[in-house]
């Protein structure tokens, strides 16, 4: 599982970079303001994601929670589904009106705030498994 968080991370640090590139080559103020709140946003996901590849090398608890079927399907479809929206905004923000790319914006945002609320939630419940006192053995 160690290996899918750190392609997603990889993939993570990419579409920061595209998002950056955006920012820095647009000359409309708007797509600035939408561009910027992507890279925060993406930079949000990459700090959970840093937080959790460190969690899964330190914690027995975080390697099993991670090694769930449902995560390593959830960190899949990441990896597939992120490069290739950011790909499509990045080509979007050069043709379409702004009015447009707005809305694309919105939806992508939302996409990567969703992946941000569900890494918080594995740490969440990885940090609460750690908390948990062992039974004593008899």
């Amino acid at each position: 599982m160690a290996h899918e968080l750190l392609k997603l991370l990889a993939n993570v640090v990419a579409a920061k970079r595209d998002l950056k590139q955006v920012y820095y080559t647009s000359r409309d103020k708007e797509s600035k303001i939408d561009a910027k709140g992507l890279v925060a946003a993406t930079i949000a996901v990459q700090k959970l994601l840093e937080e959790l590849v460190d969690l899964s090398r330190k914690k027995r608890v975080a390697k099993k929670v991670l090694s769930d079927r449902k995560a390593e399907l959830t960190t899949g479809r990441w990896s597939i589904g992120l490069p290739k929206r950011i790909k499509e905004f990045t080509e979007k923000s050069k043709s379409l009106e702004q009015q447009h790319l707005t809305k694309y914006a919105d939806s992508l945002l939302q996409y990567i705030e969703s992946i941000g609320q569900e890494l918080a939630k594995w740490i969440e419940d990885i940090i609460t498994l750690t908390e948990i006192p062992k039974p004593p053995r008899e």
